[in-house]
């Protein structure tokens, strides 16, 4: 491990381009919420919407880890043919699963006795899935190439290729909002933007990728380290089991929430929420791979590293809190983006107050996750996960056997923090042990 101390703005100028990242990538879900609830039936699409996107999320969640495991693995040309191959097959399978939920009787089950979704609600959800069928296949051949990116310490590369699928977004947009007839299904034409501008993204980041194609084909693998397929997927398994646990909660979010009270009112009002609250956390996600990059090469006892993280951490809770404790708020639900309903805007408030401590909780995701990854540690990284999946179902379980007459949108946001929490206290301990060693 290398002796230097690293300087914050040396982490700075890494992190800038990917948090840059993560916060268009934020945007876009906020443009298309902002259209779809400006235009007929907005509470209906909106939770078509969102139920949609949080399915193709699960599908997308084998490939997540992908660009921290090209990060992390790929070291020369034999260890990135053994990862393309990998990624490849993996982004293969998750569009074939997409197939499978078209398929009606697998559909009606999903839609009608996993979810429970209203009959408006589900018709235009089966179509919206329709229009994802590419999208996660394409996210992971994506994130393959952007993981061989940031190891050439290329990071704008892919700050240009996620502001052009933006710009995709913002177009796409406009054309709905300006265009769509009156009694559109406007979220299944959301869902096709999104399609689309990932597409584009793909084939852009597969072509800046050309330059850090060439560092890693010149380059050997260390004599020590001779990564093979099986070696591959023992590390990345648990990584896979984070996501899909990760992922996997947001249809069982859906499945409490119809059966609280004001069911529709929570599934319209949640995905707005959730997008807006990713904002601030965004930035924290993004800081992953930087960690998991400077840790390999400067070990566990650079202190900056952790330090710079937290810092951004108490920085966007801050921001976030003063949204919610001032007339921000209403400003932000009420008027714009998203321009809710008198009665939708004051659930929005009410929930981003219960998920103030998601973005430092994200913090802890993100370094203390860096030091085990580095560490070979990755099946701690997927018990985090499991921690923090079983309290929410635990505590949304409780509420809903009790009989709590809350909204399902306030159990849920109460049930995710409470988990977030958990989960973070038990990597911090982790983490901690490991990154001694």
């Amino acid at each position: 491990m290398m002796e230097l101390h690293l300087r914050p703005w040396t982490i700075a100028r890494l992190w800038l381009p990917l948090a840059l990242t993560w916060a268009m990538m934020a945007a876009e879900g906020l443009i298309l919420q902002s259209v779809l609830s400006r235009l007929p039936a907005a509470a209906a699409n909106l939770a078509a919407f969102g139920v949609a996107i949080g399915i193709a999320f699960i599908v997308e969640s084998p490939i997540i880890m992908l660009l921290s495991a090209s990060t992390a693995y790929v070291k020369g040309a034999a260890s990135y043919r053994v990862v393309r191959r990998f990624a490849f097959g993996l982004s293969a399978g998750v569009t074939a699963v997409m197939l499978l939920l078209m398929l009606p009787p697998v559909y009606d089950v999903l839609a009608e006795s996993v979810l429970a979704l209203p009959s408006h609600v589900s018709t235009t959800v089966y179509w919206c899935i329709v229009a994802l069928l590419p999208w996660p296949g394409l996210i992971g051949v994506r994130r393959f190439y952007q993981g061989v990116i940031i190891r050439a310490r290329l990071n704008t590369y892919i700050a240009a290729g996620t502001l052009f699928r933006l710009f995709t977004i913002v177009i796409g947009a406009f054309a709905m909002y300006s265009l769509l007839p009156p009694h559109s299904n406007s979220a299944i034409a959301a869902c096709g933007v999104l399609t689309c501008a990932v597409a584009l993204e793909t084939i852009a980041t597969r072509w800046m990728a050309q330059t850090a194609l060439r560092r890693t084909l010149d380059e050997n693998d260390p004599s020590s380290y001779r990564l093979t397929t099986s070696q591959l997927a023992r590390l990345y398994i648990p990584l896979a089991l984070t996501s899909i646990v990760a992922m996997g909660i947001g249809p069982v979010l859906t499945a409490f929430m119809t059966r609280f009270p004001n069911a529709i009112e929570s599934l319209a009002v949640y995905p707005v929420v959730d997008g807006f609250v990713f904002q601030f956390r965004s930035p924290l996600f993004a800081y992953q791979e930087v960690a998991i990059s400077l840790f390999a090469v400067y070990g566990f006892t650079e202190r900056m590293i952790k330090h710079v993280g937290y810092c951004i951490a108490a920085i966007s809770t801050g921001v976030l809190a003063t949204v919610v404790a001032t007339p921000l708020a209403a400003i932000v639900y009420g008027v714009f983006p998203y321009q809710l309903s008198t009665s939708l805007e004051l659930y929005a408030v009410y929930a981003t107050a219960i998920l103030l401590p998601l973005p430092f909780a994200s913090a802890v995701y993100s370094i203390e996750r860096a030091v085990l990854i580095v560490a070979d540690h990755s099946k701690l990284v997927a018990y985090s996960t499991f921690i923090e999946a079983g309290v929410t179902v635990a505590f949304l379980s409780v509420l809903a056997l009790m009989e709590v007459r809350l909204a399902g949108v306030f159990a849920t946001t109460f049930a995710i923090s409470i988990g977030k929490i958990a989960a973070a206290t038990y990597l911090l301990r982790s983490a901690r042990h490991y990154g001694r060693g």
